[in-house]
């Protein structure tokens, strides 16, 4: 696999957006992002000293794959904090978010949106979740350090994939789950549906086990009962 090429700009209005631009295998980060976005077409809040990248690669056959190879990458970047992964790719510690995933493709491209809070976090009165930051459990960490150990992780977890298949990713992916067995709402854009959080399918999708039956969810935001 090759090495990604690295760069930073002081401020942009997204770095999703410069990585359209780019050669697979690219990263940019930023200082600032004036235009931001999360999942879901919400917006993504940045502070300064925050990471805000976004990772080119090749796109793959099945790009819903990547969004779990880049939750494990993040997550083996930050071990220190022993974080945990909501589904499909946020990143939670001691139950609040600090860390969001965004995937998006060209026509021969998939980009990764990567935002991690390192000194601050927005107004959780703003947001769905708890969120916090990194300098909340009293971690210090640059930026570019953060990004440098996600890509040698996103490296090492794409060759597993690539020699071992989805399953696992899968496997190592459950290990970090967070509300795994648990009874959560499971909030679509046109119903939400309660049930337990059974894991995933060889897709990714989840698993959830209501009173009726077992339904495949492929999209949708989860919470705790």
């Amino acid at each position: 696999m090759e090495k990604f090429n690295v760069s930073f700009v002081e401020s942009c209005a997204s770095t999703n957006d410069l990585a359209r631009v780019l050669s697979p295998y690219s990263a940019v980060h930023a200082g600032r992002q004036t235009n931001g976005r999360g999942r879901s077409g919400r917006s993504w809040q940045d502070g300064q000293g925050n990471l805000m990248t976004s990772i080119t690669l090749p796109k793959p056959k099945s790009p819903q794959h990547y969004s779990f190879i880049a939750a494990l990458a993040v997550v083996q970047a930050l071990s220190f904090l022993s974080p945990r992964i909501k589904w499909p790719n946020d990143i939670w510690v001691d139950g609040k978010k600090i860390c969001g995933i965004l995937l998006e493709a060209t026509d021969d491209k998939l980009i990764i949106g990567i935002g991690v809070n390192i000194l601050s976090s927005p107004s959780s009165s703003q947001m769905m979740y708890p969120v916090g930051c990194l300098k909340d459990w009293g971690a210090e960490a640059e930026p570019r350090i953060i990004l440098d150990s996600i890509l040698q992780n996103l490296q090492d977890v794409i060759e597993c994939y690539q020699q071992y298949g989805f399953t696992a990713v899968r496997n190592r992916w459950l290990e970090f789950a967070t509300l795994l067995g648990q009874t959560i709402n499971v909030r679509m854009p046109n119903q939400t549906l309660t049930g337990v959080f059974e894991g995933i399918d060889p897709d990714g999708a989840l698993i959830l086990k209501t009173n009726t039956q077992t339904r495949l969810i492929t999209a949708g935001d989860i919470f705790k009962l």
